[in-house]
């Protein structure tokens, strides 16, 4: 936009500006470690993708009818964002517009699109496209960008954490866990021993499903962390996958049911809840 603003000597000047950013009243913002960049203009999402489930019927020998095969997981998706970029000049127009771009695209970051509390994880840009809005030679632009998700949820902004003390080794004790979101959440779980937690299980009813840990080295103060969405178990730095049998687990949508059978200690379950949208 452009302001009149008087000189020295009482004459009005003009002083060419950029856009003006107002507070992010459109809720559109990118973040990767730690920095924000807010789109400071109206935008849509035009395309959201499809959910793509990786199943399929295969025929029967010698049978009528067919068996559903395959594992039922869905792949990523492509995202679609439209808005305009407007400049006072087209040198403005242009650094605006490079700037989106260059935060658009990054890789693997998270993207706030409306509701403040859910975010998308983008993987890359995959495509831009771009026209000049007619009659304003240059200093307007209508944008289309296409974004990859990998990961094709919406998650919660937030991740949440639950935590479950034992003051003496175990067997069997409850813990249980609410997964808010509309399908499974990988749960990562650490282990705080109070004096050892060389061997312990987790079971979970809802899927059953347990995972096992045998490690002579987790004594007090050393900690162990099974993450599940990684597939990785460390003990402090040290590596020690060797040490686990089962499997990773998930938590189902609604309320999940956990036993705990080990040494005295802490329990802490990291957990991200995510919806389809």
């Amino acid at each position: 936009f452009q302001q009149l603003i008087k000189n020295g000597s009482g004459n009005q000047e003009v002083k060419r500006m950029f856009p003006e950013r107002k507070e992010n009243e459109q809720n559109f913002t990118i973040t990767k470690d730690g920095v924000e960049y807010k789109l400071p203009v109206h935008w849509s999402l035009t395309d959201s993708g499809s959910y793509t489930f990786r199943s399929k019927l295969q025929s029967r020998a010698f049978a009528h009818g067919s068996d559903a095969v395959g594992d039922g997981k869905i792949d990523g998706r492509t995202l679609q964002v439209e808005f305009s970029m407007e400049g006072a000049t087209e040198e403005d127009h242009d650094e605006v517009l490079n700037e989106a771009y260059t935060f658009f695209g990054q890789t693997d970051y998270s993207l706030m699109a409306g509701r403040p509390d859910r975010v998308y994880h983008v993987a890359c840009l995959s495509k831009i496209k771009h026209k000049f809005e007619n009659g304003f030679k240059q200093r307007r632009s209508n944008i289309t960008v296409s974004l990859l998700l990998a990961d094709p949820f919406r998650y919660e902004a937030h991740e949440s954490r639950v935590v479950f003390v034992f003051p003496q080794a175990t067997v069997q004790a409850e813990m249980v866990l609410h997964n808010l979101g509309s399908v499974d959440t990988p749960l990562t779980f650490r282990f705080i021993p109070l004096d050892r937690m060389t061997n312990l299980t987790v079971w979970h009813q809802e899927a059953k499903e347990k995972f096992t840990l045998t490690d002579a080295l987790l004594v007090a103060p050393k900690t162990s962390i099974v993450n599940g969405r990684e597939g990785t178990v460390w003990r402090d730095k040290d590596n020690s996958i060797n040490a686990f049998t089962g499997t990773f687990l998930h938590a189902k949508p609604g309320a999940n049911l956990f036993l705990y059978t080990g040494g005295a200690g802490t329990v802490e379950i990291t957990y991200t809840n995510r919806w389809f949208v």
